[in-house]
């Protein structure tokens, strides 16, 4: 139930009973806690527009609240509903307002727990300690629970730099679970591709941040050959880190001109990685390299010292992985094993080109491209596949 200082909006109003989505995420927090509700609805903010945007329509992840009281003499909100998706993420928010009723939630989070294990293993449970070191509530403490540990976070001196640390890690552990869904559970990298004349600074900087003892980042990494051991394969190595990896390409002015930067960008590509652009431009650009374009761009302008660019520049991809993720899972569901094309962005010539003719179905986030876009991808296709339909997900359920 939403908070009654903070109503949910139309879009947040509960669909039909028939609809299920494919992920919800619950956010947890005491009444009265200000400051908790303040998370949330940068939470529930965030995953209402999330990854790409189009013609003003973005894709969402609904996100429920639950800490105003339900019923009269109780502190509680209404119990969890898991049953209106495929997959929950219950992120909790412990705090000195929960230490205050810690009975009454203990109660309640044992039985969320309990609810969540009796559904198998298809929902998430995120928890935040409190950044005043309170207790953890007792029926977390005696299952040894993990706990994000937010008291730690003290060289992240602002609201805003807090927010993307604790949204990051949401990402990240939302993200992990949906790997162990599928046959290949392995860790997903963060691959750095970078141009050394002009990107390298800029690459180390997040490389270095991500792996210091002293930032809570829940990463791994993948920089460039330095971390392959002598006699490696480095092109089939990259290969590999970058098809199951998630790719920040920091756009500087030369990088669009050098052959490894095209190599790892396009490789991506080909296996329908999450990609993000950073640019760091400062001068010009002499040619923009083509098969750069059809993702999201973020523009970085860094400086000396300051790393306060990094969380947010990593939440972005993370949700931008999150998307992908997301998509290519219902894509699949909806396939039920037929033959298709699945790209988690939106087609261009590159998808239809690239590789063996596509399968008689090619199918792409919604909603529809526009009429420039359809127009030439559809020639592209009439060229090379004839039969080929061109779908996003809803019109091939439809």
């Amino acid at each position: 139930m939403a908070n009654a200082l903070a109503p949910f909006p139309a879009h947040f109003q509960d669909r039909p009973a028939t609809m299920i989505d494919y992920l919800r995420i619950h956010v947890l927090w005491a009444d009265g806690s200000v400051e908790s509700q303040r998370i949330a609805e940068m939470i529930s903010t965030h995953f209402d527009g999330l990854g790409m945007e189009r013609d003003g329509v973005a894709y969402r992840i609904p996100v429920r609240f639950s800490s105003a009281p339900w019923a009269a003499g109780s502190t509680l909100p209404k119990p969890v509903d898991l049953t209106r998706a495929a997959h929950n993420a219950v992120v909790v928010l412990n705090d000195d307002f929960m230490f205050e009723q810690a009975a009454a939630w203990n109660d309640y989070l044992a039985e969320t727990r309990a609810a969540i294990t009796a559904r198998g293993e298809v929902d998430i449970y995120i928890p935040f300690g409190s950044p005043g070191r309170e207790a953890v509530p007792a029926s977390d403490a005696a299952r040894n629970t993990q706990y994000v540990r937010r008291d730690r976070w003290t060289q992240l001196t602002t609201p805003a730099a807090r927010d993307k640390r604790l949204l990051l890690h949401v990402l990240v552990q939302i993200r992990r679970y949906l790997r162990t869904l599928k046959v290949d559970q392995r860790d997903e990298p963060l691959f750095v591709s970078h141009a050394k004349a002009d990107g390298d600074t800029t690459a180390r900087a997040i490389i270095t941040y991500v792996q210091s003892p002293d930032n809570d980042v829940p990463l791994e990494t993948f920089y460039d050959a330095m971390e392959l051991n002598p006699g490696e394969d480095f092109q089939a190595r990259f290969k590999e880190e970058i098809g199951r990896g998630t790719l920040i390409a920091i756009v500087s002015d030369v990088y669009d001109s050098r052959p490894w930067c095209v190599f790892e960008l396009t490789t991506a590509k080909r296996h329908r990685r999450p990609i993000v652009l950073a640019d760091i431009n400062s001068v010009r650009i002499s040619r923009t390299f083509p098969y750069g374009a059809n993702l999201p761009r973020v523009r970085l302008s860094p400086a000396p010292g300051d790393d306060a660019w990094i969380d947010p520049l990593l939440a972005e991809a993370m949700s931008e992985g999150l998307r992908c993720d997301i998509f290519e899972a219902q894509a699949r569901k909806a396939l039920a094993g037929a033959d298709a094309l699945v790209l988690p962005r939106p087609p261009e010539l590159f998808d239809i080109v690239d590789g063996d003719p596509p399968p008689n179905t090619i199918l792409y986030p919604d909603p529809p491209l526009g009429d420039i876009e359809a127009e030439l991808v559809q020639r592209a296709v009439a060229a090379i596949a004839p039969s080929a339909r061109l779908l996003t997900l809803s019109e091939y359920s439809a």
